[in-house]
C-alpha cells in the first residue's frame, strides 16, 4: 500500500446482537480482538509484531516463533494469496517503502519468500520481505469475533462491522432478521448496502461481506508493484466468511473487467459499479446469486 493504515478492527460501539443481555458481551468480545489485533499487526505501532518483523527484514532472513493471533491472521494472508492466484499478495508491503522514497516500483517477492509452520508458529521470511496485513487483519478480526460469539452464546445472531468488512454469526434466519432490521446498513455509511440485500445474501449462507470504493494508490498489483489501476467505483462482494470476501474484492480491483466473472467462478458474489472510459455513464454489474433490487430476504 502506498500509505499502511491500521486494521479496521470491531468496534465496541458497532457490534450488534438483537438479545439485550448480551450486547455487553459482543462488546468485550469485540474489545478484546481489537486489542489482539492491534498487539500483532498495527504498522503504526513500533512494537507491534508485525512492526518487528519488517523492521528486523530489511537486514537478515527472519526465523521467528510469533504469536497465536498473527500466526492465525499469516495463515489468513497465505490463504486468500492462493484462493485469488496470487492478486491479493501480502508482500506488497515493500511497494509503500519504495513510494515513499520515490523509487520505481518493483513486483512483490510473493509468498515463496514466506514459510509458515502454523502448528508451531514458526514464520521464516526472507530478507528484504515486507508484510502488508491490514486487509487481512480487518477481515480476521470480524471473522474471529463472529466465531467467538457463536461458540459461547450458540443461536444468538451477531453483525460484526470492523473497516469496511462484515461478518455475522448464528442461524441464518436469526442473523439475516438483524441485517434487514431498520438502520442495519452494511459496513460504513459511504459503502452500506440496502438491508434487503444483505438479508438476502447473509439467508443464502454468505457470512462474509466486504464493501472497497475505489482504492486509488493504496491497492497494489503485486504482479508489477505499482498502484492498481482499477476501473471500478465500487466493489462489493459476499462469500463464506469476511476474509474470503475481502480477498475476492480487493482481487476485483486489480483484475478489472473481468472481475464479475471470475468472482462467480470462485463461488462468490458481488456487486460492481464503476463509470466507462471516456463517458459519464455508470456501469453497474451483479453475479447471478447477487439479490435484485427491491428484492428481500425470505
Amino acid at each position: 500500500m502506498s500509505i499502511p493504515t491500521p486494521p479496521g478492527a470491531p468496534g465496541t460501539g458497532t457490534v450488534r446482537t438483537p438479545a439485550a443481555d448480551l450486547q455487553g458481551e459482543a462488546c468485550r468480545l469485540a474489545e478484546r480482538v481489537r486489542n489482539e489485533v492491534s498487539c500483532a499487526v498495527a504498522p503504526e505501532r513500533i512494537d507491534s509484531e508485525l512492526s518487528l518483523l519488517n523492521r528486523f527484514a530489511e537486514h537478515e532472513d527472519v526465523d521467528v516463533v510469533v504469536g497465536p493471533v498473527l500466526a492465525e491472521i499469516l495463515a489468513a494472508a497465505l490463504r486468500t494469496a492462493r484462493l485469488t492466484s496470487g492478486l491479493v499478495d501480502p508482500t506488497t508491503g515493500g511497494a509503500a517503502w519504495r513510494a515513499q522514497d520515490g523509487l520505481p516500483a518493483r513486483p512483490a517477492p510473493g509468498i515463496g519468500h514466506l514459510d509458515l509452520d502454523l502448528p508451531a508458529r514458526r514464520l521464516r521470511m526472507r530478507r528484504g520481505t515486507v508484510l502488508d496485513l491490514a486487509e487481512v487483519a480487518e477481515a480476521w478480526a470480524a471473522d474471529r469475533t463472529a466465531r467467538l460469539f457463536a461458540e459461547a452464546f450458540p443461536g444468538h445472531a451477531l453483525v460484526v462491522p470492523a473497516g469496511g468488512v462484515l461478518a455475522v454469526a448464528g442461524p441464518p434466519a436469526a442473523a439475516a432478521a438483524l441485517a434487514a432490521a431498520p438502520g442495519r446498513t452494511g459496513p460504513g455509511p459511504d459503502t452500506a448496502l440496502a438491508p434487503g440485500a444483505w438479508a438476502g445474501l447473509v439467508t443464502a449462507g454468505r457470512r462474509g461481506l466486504a464493501v472497497l470504493q475505489r482504492p486509488g494508490g493504496a491497492l497494489v498489483d503485486p504482479a508489477t508493484g505499482a498502484a492498481a489501476e482499477s476501473p471500478w467505483d465500487r466493489v462489493a462482494v459476499a462469500a463464506g466468511s469476511a476474509v474470503e470476501a475481502q480477498a475476492y474484492a480487493c482481487a476485483a480491483h486489480v483484475l478489472g473487467w473481468d472481475a464479475p466473472g471470475w468472482v462467480a467462478a470462485c463461488g462468490a458474489d458481488g456487486e460492481f459499479t464503476g463509470t466507462r472510459p471516456g463517458t459519464v455513464l455508470r456501469r453497474r454489474l451483479r453475479t447471478p446469486g447477487w439479490p435484485q433490487p427491491g428484492a428481500r430476504a425470505a
